[in-house]
């Protein structure tokens, strides 16, 4: 096991960034990399469209199928894949930023999985490249059988909380939903300092219903971002259960459900010292 105890994590961390002989890029290497298992669906030509980028797309084992529509037997498929957490199966989809082409499929996901919150680790445009188009209304839009509406907007200080509504065509049932949109991750790289986004991660902890389905989380791709969240979200629930981290199997694991969770040795640090400073700064149930 690669298990570190919370009191240790510092010492850990600092023998690992001075990487003699053994250091961060050796562990990170050491993590399997790229495909590890069949994506035959993704990879069928009436699908090729539905995905971002060629390389990020649906492993066949995780995949989030989508119920059949129309009698399209390829309309099942969407760009994403159940993630576990702490204890809890399916805790997360990990998924790509919607494209013009998705958002329909992106709320028939929503709706089917039961999703209360959405995190956005991504802005719309970054570095003058589109990394996700705007799904949500500015008031109500449909999309398919899905109408959503807007509430309520909060801008914080790293991070906007958007709430809506959200009902089907044909049910009375309406349901609340929540967009967490953190906007200061750095177009490339990491955040300088994590707190921006410890804080942002608790609000998303605090405020997700504990009867809601999955919580939903993308960036761009669906890989770098996305994963980082999930392991930071993950090793906080496991450091303050069992007094210790294992950030190493955490992110193997990921990589094992979604291709290349955690897409940098940049990031996969950055991990690290997020789960550091939330241990040594309090404001966490740790």
């Amino acid at each position: 096991s690669m298990a570190i105890r919370v009191a240790d994590l510092l010492q850990h961390i600092t023998q690992m960034k001075r990487g003699q002989g053994y250091g961060f890029k050796e562990e990170y290497e050491a993590l399997p990399e790229g495909q590890t298992a069949s994506w035959d669906t993704a990879k069928e030509d009436e699908n090729r469209n539905k995905n971002r980028y060629g390389n990020i797309i649906s492993y066949d084992h995780s995949r989030v199928r989508l119920l059949v529509l129309d009698g399209d037997p390829h309309s099942d498929y969407i760009n994403a894949n159940y993630i576990d957490g702490y204890h809890r199966p399916r805790h997360y989809i990990a998924t790509q930023g919607p494209m013009q082409e998705t958002v329909k499929d992106f709320w028939r996901m929503i709706w089917q999985e039961n999703s209360a919150s959405i995190v956005m680790v991504t802005n719309l445009v970054e570095v003058g490249r589109v990394k996700c188009v705007r799904y949500w209304p500015d008031d109500t839009e449909v999309y398919g059988d899905i109408k959503v509406t807007l509430i309520e907007t909060e801008p914080l200080a790293e991070y906007v909380i958007r709430t809506f509504t959200v009902q089907k065509k044909g049910y009375h049932e309406i349901r609340e939903l929540r967009l967490f949109h953190f906007t200061s991750w750095p177009d490339h790289g990491v955040p300088c300092y994590a707190t921006g986004l410890l804080g942002f991660v608790r609000q998303v902890k605090f405020l997700n219903p504990p009867e809601a389905g999955p919580i939903v989380v993308h960036c761009s791709a669906g890989a770098g971002r996305t994963g980082c969240f999930i392991a930071i979200d993950t090793m906080l629930d496991m450091a303050e259960n069992e007094g210790v981290v294992d950030i190493f199997n955490c992110v193997r694991e990921l990589r094992a459900q979604r291709v290349n969770l955690v897409q940098t040795e940049e990031q996969y640090v950055f991990v690290h010292d997020a789960i550091l400073e939330a241990c040594l700064c309090g404001n966490t149930a740790i």
